[in-house]
């Protein structure tokens, strides 16, 4: 039996990413200048490989409980 569970948060922050995406997309139709350059370059452009890494990371850690899971439950 699972009592823990990393892929739930893994795919809030999948949808919270695409969400913010969605809004940036909307905001820069109408924001258009050197402080939202500097907005994307300093905020949002280090945002993605970040939040990737970190879901990366998510995957492998539920990869390995779940080896764990089996063997425990084999033996």
């Amino acid at each position: 039996m699972r009592t823990w569970d990393l892929t739930t948060g893994a795919a809030k922050l999948e949808q919270a990413v695409d969400s913010l995406h969605l809004a940036w997309t909307e905001a820069s139709a109408h924001w258009d200048d050197e402080t939202q350059r500097a907005f994307q370059k300093n905020h949002l452009e280090q945002l993605q490989p970040r939040v990737q890494r970190a879901l990366d990371a998510v995957h492998r850690v539920v990869q390995v409980f779940d080896k764990a899971q089996r063997e425990c439950d084999d033996a």
